[in-house]
C-alpha cells in the first residue's frame, strides 16, 4: 500500500507532507478493518481509490468487514492523563484531524469511506492532539 501510494504521490507531484498523511490515515483504516472488521485472512478485504485534483485529494476507502460507521464513533478523552485514559479511539480521531469532508456509507456489503485531504492545510503548524 505504501509503494502505491508514493507512486501515486510523485505522479501527481504532491508533497511528503500529504504522502505522510494519507499513509497514515489508510494504515489506520485498513488496519482497523483487519482487526477490529473481521477482514482478518480475507482476500480483497479492501479497496482504496485515490484522486488528485487541484484542491487536494479525494480519498475513498472501502472493505468488506462489519458495518461500522467511524464517523459515529465517540471522541476519545483528551483531558485526562494518559495513564487513566481508556484505550483505543485515537486513530479514527487522527483520521479526523488529518482529513475533511468525510462521508460513510454501507453498500452491497462494503464500508465506504469518502474524504479529502486539502492540498493545503487550513493552518500551517497545526498539530494533531493526542
Amino acid at each position: 500500500m505504501a509503494a502505491e501510494l508514493d507512486k501515486f504521490c510523485r505522479q501527481n507531484s504532491l508533497g511528503s507532507d500529504v504522502e505522510f498523511e494519507l499513509n497514515l490515515v489508510l494504515e489506520e483504516l485498513f488496519t482497523n478493518a483487519i482487526r477490529h472488521g473481521g477482514c482478518e485472512g480475507m482476500s480483497e478485504a479492501a479497496q482504496i481509490r485515490l484522486r488528485s485534483d487541484p484542491d487536494g485529494v479525494s480519498v475513498e476507502f472501502a472493505d468488506r468487514g462489519a458495518a461500522f460507521d467511524p464517523l459515529q464513533a465517540a471522541e476519545p478523552d483528551l483531558e485526562t492523563d494518559l495513564a487513566h485514559r481508556q484505550a483505543g479511539g485515537l486513530g479514527i480521531h487522527l483520521v479526523r484531524q488529518i482529513m475533511q469532508d468525510l462521508e460513510y456509507r454501507r453498500a452491497g456489503g462494503w464500508n465506504r469511506l469518502t474524504m479529502r485531504r486539502a492540498s493545503q492545510l487550513k493552518e500551517q503548524g497545526k498539530g494533531y492532539p493526542l
